[in-house]
């Protein structure tokens, strides 16, 4: 099915099943022994467009135990090299089967659990029939809205949880939810469902106590409140895009290159992490006329600490002796985008041409797993999940369960997305504790967030290894060791 070169063939009948993982960069690590690897190789690293990471070999000198050594491409000070790091996690990629492309796992009319591979650049799909447990490792999320929050990241995820909230609510607002369904079937929208807002009696909307079957942003009280703050956020951001004159767009699109940074000279950049810094140096680099202002609330602990923003100030920050190309706007949390009246963008008491957000990651499902949550909740089944630990108490990633018509799979997910608990799943409160864990496993000191580089190819040689010694540790609730 798979030559040794890598290259797919479509299976012939009775062919066996086979052990997959799908996505990897450094989490590839975590591939099973003769697991078929089905990923994209212009991933992440490979799309990037910075030459160098936002770290130093010191600071990554850890991978020389898992056969990355950052000495060779830097000295101990410097950053390493981007083109170091896509040469080992090609190695990787090629020490077993592998499929460039993508892929998605379903049942099939025979009820088996199966993988729906897409070659890169290929006409016809390959399916194959999956042994075992499937291994996730997609890479961050997609990045936030301003104005939304992780667990209503989408605008059918905030109005699914205003909806659910409505009929939660009883006979008195079975109206207001009936009429809720006919704007989103209509294709309305954000703005058709403010509309029907608006001609709602208001006491309608007024939050009331009682405990919430919906998963919602728990940073927001009011249960009802916060799917309408976000729904206002996406119309807002709908808007933004017709009636500005310039760019408006996600950090990751500069990053990856999929815009030019030459697209505006006037940037705000809405974010205070690792990635709301690399989208400024990509416009920096990108395009020598920029001027950027990064606006957050503060900037975060990691991301003072790597080499990158070290960088940026000396070269950039004119207190720091720089051009004055770059400066940072910090004491409150960027909203809802705003035009002006002239097309520009307006955030922190600034105005600009293009706007980049790079504020956060949104916690949803994998695509990976969609079509296999849907055949789930389409037969009345359940979509349940859980924590993967080692035996040193070292998180793992998450499980996927799904259950229906007395069948059940499960999916395991590692690697950056599994930092991010989706919303449809896990409590608000446990994705909470998550977050916090990975502040104490991976220190903020350290340059680097749970997501980086780094803590990846640890917690992946951690997965394997815990899998070869038959150790992985499975709990619904968070380990006490962490509380």
């Amino acid at each position: 099915m798979i030559t040794e070169a890598g290259e797919a063939a479509m299976p012939e009948n009775g062919s066996p099943a086979v052990r997959i993982m799908i996505g990897g960069g450094p989490a590839v690590l975590a591939r099973p022994a003769g697991a078929l690897l089905v990923d994209d190789r212009g991933g992440p690293f490979h799309r990037c467009v910075l030459a160098d990471l936002g770290h130093t070999p010191d600071q990554l000198r850890h991978l020389t135990a898992l056969g990355f050594d950052p000495y060779t491409y830097a000295a101990p000070a410097e950053r390493v090299p981007t083109l170091a790091v896509r040469l080992w996690l090609d190695q990787l990629a090629v020490s077993g089967p592998v499929i460039d492309g993508a892929a998605e796992l379903t049942v099939d009319q025979e009820r088996r659990l199966v993988a729906a591979i897409h070659p890169t650049g290929a006409a016809e799909r390959l399916v194959v029939d999956v042994d075992g447990t499937p291994t996730l490792a997609p890479g961050l999320p997609a990045q936030l809205v301003p104005g939304t929050s992780p667990a209503l990241h989408s605008f059918d995820r905030a109005a699914g949880v205003l909806l659910a909230e409505l009929v939660r609510r009883g006979p008195e607002t079975g109206e207001a939810a009936a009429a809720l369904v006919d704007v989103l079937n209509g294709g309305g929208g954000p703005t058709g469902v403010l509309a029907l807002l608006d001609r709602l009696d208001p006491a309608l909307l007024t939050p009331v106590d009682g405990p919430v079957e919906a998963p919602v942003d728990a940073s927001i009280e009011a249960p009802i409140d916060a799917p309408i703050e976000a729904i206002r956020a996406f119309a807002a951001f709908r808007r933004a895009t017709e009636r500005g004159a310039g760019p408006l767009c996600f950090g990751d699109e500069l990053v990856h290159g999929r815009l030019a940074a030459t697209a505006a000279d006037r940037w705000i950049v809405a974010g205070g992490q690792d990635h709301a810094l690399a989208t400024a140096e990509a416009l920096l680099t990108g395009n020598p006329a920029a001027r950027v202002t990064v606006v957050a609330a503060s900037l975060g602990t990691a991301a003072v600490h790597t080499a990158r923003y070290v960088e940026l100030r000396r070269r950039h920050v004119a207190d720091d002796g720089g051009d004055g190309r770059l400066e940072f706007r910090t004491g409150a949390e960027p909203g809802k985008v705003t035009v002006t009246g002239t097309g520009r963008y307006a955030e922190g008491g600034v105005e600009a041409e293009g706007y980049a957000a790079s504020i956060g990651r949104a916690r949803t499902l994998p695509f990976a797993v969609g079509k296999l949550a849907r055949w789930a909740r389409e037969r009345r089944g359940q979509v349940t999940g859980s924590l993967l630990f080692d035996a040193d108490r070292q998180y793992l990633g998450y499980r996927l369960h799904f259950a229906a018509e007395g069948l059940a799979h499960q999916v395991d997910v590692t690697g950056a997305a599994s930092w991010f608990l989706p919303a449809e799943v896990f409590a608000p409160e446990l994705a909470r504790q998550v977050e916090l864990m990975g502040e104490r496993a991976v220190p903020p000191e350290s340059g680097s967030a749970p997501t980086d580089l780094g803590p990846v190819a640890e917690q992946a040689a951690r997965l394997a290894a815990a899998r070869q010694r038959g150790a992985v540790r499975e709990t619904r609730t968070m380990l006490e060791y962490w509380g």
